[in-house]
C-alpha cells in the first residue's frame, strides 16, 4: 500500500544526498557559529586579560586625565576620537579575529566545502507572494519561531542568574580603584560571555540534530524512485542483457576461429568438446576452445572441415571442461592423460603420411 500511495519509506541513496547537497540543502545551524563566537570571546578576554587591562587602563587615564581637559577646553575632539578608535580596534581585533576563524571552522565542520550549483540561477518562486505566504505560515516557520523564543528565554535565565549575585557588588564599587573596577568588569564579562556561549552551544547541538532529522525526512524516497535511480545508475536491464549477448557472440566467434589451429578435439562424446593446441613455445598443451551441447557440435563440425582429430575421452573431457578456462595450459596432474591423447594423434598423422 505504501508503494501504491507513493509514500516515502526508503532511506536516501548516496546520489539523492549528493543532489540535495548540490542544491545547498544540508544540515546546518547558525547557532553554532554564535556559540563559538561567544565562547571564543570569553576565552580571548580571559587569556588576554593583562593586555586588555593595560589598554583599558590607558583609555581611563586619557579620558579622565589632564590631556582630555585641555582638549575639551580647546574644542579639539579629533585627537580624542582618534585615540579611542585606535584603542577600540586594538581591543576588539584579536577577539573578533579568533572568533571569525572559529566561526568559519564551525561551518566547515558541519557541511565541509559546499558549492551550490543553483545559487546563480534565477528562482522566481522566491519572489512569488503565494510561496512567501506558505513559507511564513509553514511548519518550519513555526519551529523557527519557537526556537527563537526558547533561545531568548534560555539566554535571559542565564543572564538573570549570573547578574543576580553581581548586583549586590554594585554599591561597593564606589570604593574600588580604577584597576579594581576594570578587573571586576572583566570577570563579569567573561562570566556572561562564557555562560551565554555555553547555553548557545547546547541550543546549537539540539538544533543541529533537529536539522539532520528534518533533512533525512525530506530526502526519503519512494520505492519507485529508488528503482528509477538504480536503473539510471546501472543502465536499462534490457540494454545490458543485449550487450552481454553481443559480447558472448563475439567471444564465441573468436573462439571458433581458433579451432582450425588445434591439434586435437577431445569429446564426451555428445555433450562436451574441448580443443587443445601444442607448440614449441608453450610449456604444455593449451586449451583454446571448449563448449557444451550446440557449441560442442559446432566445434566438432569445424574440426571435421579442417581434418582436426576428434578423440573420445569422457573423463578427460569432463575434467578439462569443469576445471579450466580458455587460454590456460594443461595442469601437471593432467599431463599423462593429455600426453597419451597427443601421442595417439601424432601416430595417426605419421600413418597418414
Amino acid at each position: 500500500m505504501a508503494e501504491e500511495n507513493g509514500e516515502k519509506t526508503e532511506q536516501a541513496t548516496d546520489a539523492r544526498r549528493e543532489e540535495f547537497r548540490k542544491k545547498g540543502n544540508v544540515a546546518h545551524t547558525k547557532e553554532l557559529g554564535s556559540a563559538i563566537l561567544l565562547l571564543a570571546a570569553a576565552g580571548g578576554v580571559y587569556a588576554l586579560g593583562r593586555f586588555f587591562f593595560k589598554n583599558i587602563y590607558e583609555v581611563f587615564q586619557y579620558s579622565f586625565g589632564q590631556d582630555m581637559v585641555v582638549l575639551v577646553r580647546e574644542g579639539n575632539f579629533t585627537e580624542a576620537l582618534r585615540f579611542c578608535a585606535e584603542k577600540a580596534l586594538i581591543l576588539i581585533a584579536p577577539v573578533m579575529g579568533i572568533a571569525g576563524i572559529l566561526g568559519a571552522a564551525s561551518s566547515l565542520m558541519q557541511v565541509g566545502f559546499l558549492q551550490v550549483e543553483d545559487a546563480l540561477e534565477p528562482n522566481f518562486e522566491k519572489i512569488n507572494p503565494a510561496e512567501g505566504f506558505k513559507r511564513v505560515f509553514s511548519l518550519r516557520a513555526v519551529v523557527e519561531a519557537i526556537k527563537s523564543l526558547l533561545k531568548m528565554g534560555a539566554i535571559g535565565l542565564v543572564l538573570y542568574f549570573l547578574l543576580r549575585g553581581e548586583v549586590k557588588q554594585v554599591p561597593y564599587m564606589i570604593t574600588f580603584s580604577i584597576e579594581q573596577i576594570i578587573v571586576y568588569l572583566g570577570t563579569v564579562v567573561v562570566k556572561l560571555l562564557g555562560g551565554v556561549g555555553a547555553v548557545m552551544f547546547v541550543i546549537a547541538a539540539a538544533d543541529y540534530f533537529y536539522q539532520r532529522w528534518d533533512l533525512e525526512k525530506k530526502m526519503m524516497m519512494t520505492k519507485q524512485e529508488v528503482k528509477e535511480e538504480h536503473k539510471q545508475r546501472e543502465g536499462d536491464p534490457m540494454i545490458k542483457s543485449r550487450i552481454r549477448r553481443i559480447q558472448r557472440e563475439m567471444a564465441s566467434k573468436r573462439m571458433m576461429a581458433e579451432v582450425p589451429k588445434a591439434d586435437v578435439i577431445i569429446t564426451n562424446p555428445t555433450h562436451i568438446a574441448v580443443v587443445l593446441k601444442y607448440t614449441d613455445n608453450l610449456p604444455a598443451p593449451q586449451l583454446i576452445a571448449m563448449g557444451a551441447d550446440h557449441v560442442a557440435e559446432k566445434i566438432k563440425e569445424i574440426g571435421r572441415q579442417h581434418n582436426i582429430p576428434i578423440v573420445e575421452n569422457k573423463p578427460l573431457a569432463r575434467t578439462i571442461f569443469k576445471t579450466m578456462k580458455i587460454g590456460q595450459v594443461i595442469p601437471r596432474e593432467l599431463f599423462v592423460a593429455v600426453a597419451e591423447v597427443l601421442s595417439y594423434v601424432y601416430r595417426l598423422r605419421r600413418k597418414k603420411r
